[in-house]
């Protein structure tokens, strides 16, 4: 066949799947009959089809005036008076937005010359389809009784005359009606219509997690997570058939990142609305987002319900949860004591809480539901903690179970038998009032501080052959045993890293001065590197020659906090370091900066998800914060008659005396139990 203007040749057999493709009957299936459903009068409602005897909606996308004339056609009607879109004549109740309909057609693509519905086109064949339970097409019809001519829209107003207006006029973002129904985003927006996408695999049934995605003008894309807070993922849920319940937001694309459009952001949702588009400031398509900055969602409201089994006293046992009615036992990822203290409290118990992992009071035999949960110790119920989901795989081996107690007992042994094993001497450091130090000066980035200021702050280094390197720091807690960052250890095994202590001018060597191997390290089993959970490890230096830490006035231990204190209420909090350290700018002697410990709520709104009960920050309104040589180095605050009190082991560095803003610290009441374990029951290496 030649070539000629409109006319090219594709070869027999692609040309046969065209004409395939432009038929009404598909791969075997044929249209055939129509109807209307849900309507008050038989000559409008949501329009189905039958194929091969089974029927089946069709899909709103590019369903408009054109198609729903020949649907009103094949029914005997001379023409459509409107098209509707978002399943206006069906079931609006959350039920139904969590089904699986059926749908047999989707993108109606049809001309003037069709003399029927089945003939238009219908892209990806009959049964392929992209479409949720909202997004149903229907139509009604005119009668004898229409006001307007076939190619005019009648508006929904009813008054003396009747009102009319050409149908190019139709949601083209002009109101030309008196009432605005030409613009009703019921016929021309994807009201409600959201679905999530996610990385993540999630074994909890009836709950919905992912990314999200919302359509609007038929084109999908995703919503920026600036501003992004729990009132507009309950509007969210709400669209996705979740009315109230468990929910939980996602930050920073944590479940993914999208693709397309960013089609909005900054949502100010009251949390009342029954769709984005109902919320203050929705404005659609977004320049200044990326996607990962991607929100996600997650949403329940099947209720959940708490037992303990397989523990010999009614007090223990395997945590197991009802979940959409179904009992099963909780994975054990992420779960610790301030989980196990929210689990016995929804249990009636209000003293100590131990938790307890890798299938302690026994396998179970139900399903195991990976869901982490990511408590702070205080909520009244699951639902209240943050709600995290992991890429480790949960079996029967891996489940979670709680020891409860209505005494205190317990937490008390803590602090006791860890005050016993460490200096009663800590946190004290010298007045350095009355010595002769020199004049002292404020520089970039901090004070400097006096040898007798912090005299807990110690150093880790590489063993480089040409010279020695700082690669953390690390805080004093006994003659054995230093705090730091489990990242230190990302890159370099400690093997390779040995500790500094009394170290106060790097140009000189100090009398106080000493150097040791590690003898054991531990790194917390739950820390995570991506994400800085969990950042925390504990040393154990190998003696020189017998000998310790030899503690001094100018070599001291820190003080540890007591389980359960408050961060709330912390003031006179300083962090130390050296700040920046390179070839441009050595500090060769520790600096230091007040800080202000910051709320949970704060906290979670500057880092997003990546903010865990973990976690604290802390901030100033300068330009003074640790930087990546003072990672493992300590946040003291002044307790307990003006003693040092380590709270936070310095995490997050990104500021870096850059810019203003807070960085994260490990919060250490959070690990005091492992640190006991280790110290006081001589935990084994991990």
């Amino acid at each position: 066949m030649m070539s000629g203007r409109g006319l090219r040749w594709y070869g027999p057999r692609l040309l046969l799947q065209l004409l395939l493709f432009h038929t009404p009957q598909i791969f075997g299936q044929k249209i055939g009959q129509m109807r209307l459903t849900g309507g008050s009068r038989p000559y409008e409602g949501n329009l189905e089809v039958q194929v091969n005897g089974v029927w089946g909606y069709v899909c709103d996308d590019d369903f408009g005036f054109t198609a729903a004339d020949l649907v009103c056609r094949d029914l005997g009607y001379s023409h459509a008076e409107r098209f509707t879109r978002n399943n206006h004549f069906g079931d609006k109740s959350p039920g139904w937005r969590r089904r699986e309909v059926k749908f047999w057609l989707d993108r109606s693509d049809c001309s003037l010359n069709d003399t029927s519905f089945r003939e238009c086109t219908f892209p990806g064949g009959v049964g392929a389809h992209d479409c949720g339970p909202t997004e149903i097409a229907g139509v009604v019809c005119a009668t004898g009784e229409a006001r307007c001519s076939d190619d005019e829209f009648a508006c929904s107003a009813v008054t003396a005359n009747v009102s009319c207006v050409p149908r190019d006029f139709v949601c083209d973002a002009d109101s030309d009606c008196t009432d605005g129904s030409d613009e009703d985003p019921g016929m021309c927006e994807d009201v409600g219509v959201v679905r999530l996408k996610s990385n993540t695999q999630m074994n909890l049934p009836g709950a919905a997690l992912g990314t999200v995605f919302v359509k609007h003008q038929q084109e999908w894309g995703t919503v920026c997570d600036d501003n992004f807070d729990l009132d507009d993922v309950r509007v969210i849920c709400r669209s996705l058939g979740y009315e109230v319940g468990w929910i939980a937001k996602f930050t920073h694309a944590h479940l993914g990142e999208g693709t397309g459009p960013i089609l909005l952001a900054n949502l100010q949702c009251s949390g009342e609305e029954e769709w984005v588009g109902q919320c203050n400031g929705t404005d659609w398509f977004v320049d200044l987002c990326f996607h990962f900055e991607d929100s996600g969602v997650f949403c329940y409201d099947g209720g959940l319900e708490l037992r303990l089994a397989g523990g010999s006293k009614s007090n223990t046992g395997r945590v197991e949860v009802q979940v959409d009615g179904q009992w099963g036992s909780l994975c054990h990822n992420g779960f610790d004591d301030f989980d196990a203290q929210v689990v016995c409290r929804m249990l009636g118990y209000e003293g100590e809480a131990i938790s307890y992992k890798d299938s302690h009071f026994g396998p179970g035999r139900g399903p195991v539901w990976d869901l982490v949960l990511d408590c702070r110790g205080n909520e009244t119920n699951l639902q209240s903690c943050v709600v995290k989901f992991s890429d480790e795989l949960c079996s029967h081996d891996t489940t979670a179970g709680v020891a409860c107690s209505n005494r205190l007992s317990a937490w008390g042994k803590v602090d006791e038998e860890l005050r016993s094993a460490l200096p009663s001497e800590c946190g004290n450091p010298l007045d350095a009032t009355h010595q002769f130090l020199g004049p002292l000066g404020k520089i970039s980035g901090g004070n400097i501080t006096t040898r007798f200021d912090a005299p807990w702050l110690a150093a880790l280094f590489t063993k480089d052959p040409d010279q020695d390197v700082q690669i953390c720091s690390a805080t004093i807690i006994s003659e054995d045993y230093l705090l730091t960052a489990a990242q230190c250890f990302d890159t370099h095994g400690r093997f390779n890293v040995y500790v500094r202590v009394g170290d106060y001018n790097f140009l000189h060597d100090e009398a106080d001065q000493e150097d040791f191997l590690i003898d054991k390290l531990w790194i917390h089993e739950d820390y995570r590197a991506f994400s800085l959970d969990s950042d925390i490890a504990l040393i154990k230096i190998e003696r020189n020659y017998g000998r310790g830490i030899s503690l001094s006035s100018r070599v001291k231990a820190a003080c540890l906090p007591r389980v359960g204190d408050s961060y709330e209420d912390l003031s006179s909090c300083t962090v130390t370091g050296r700040g920046i350290i390179n070839a441009a700018q050595v500090k060769i002697q520790p600096l230091q900066a007040q800080l202000k410990i910051l709320n949970d709520e704060e906290c979670k709104v500057r880092m997003g998800n990546n903010y865990t009960s973990s976690m604290v920050c802390a901030g100033n309104q300068n330009f003074i914060n640790p930087c990546s040589v003072d990672q493992g180095g300590p946040l003291t605050c002044l307790v307990e008659e003006d003693r040092h009190t380590l709270y936070g082991i310095i995490s997050s560095t990104q500021n870096c005396g850059l810019f203003r803003g807070s960085d994260s610290y490990t919060r250490v009441t959070k690990f005091l139990r492992w640190i006991h374990d280790i110290i006081v029951n001589n935990k084994s290496l991990r």
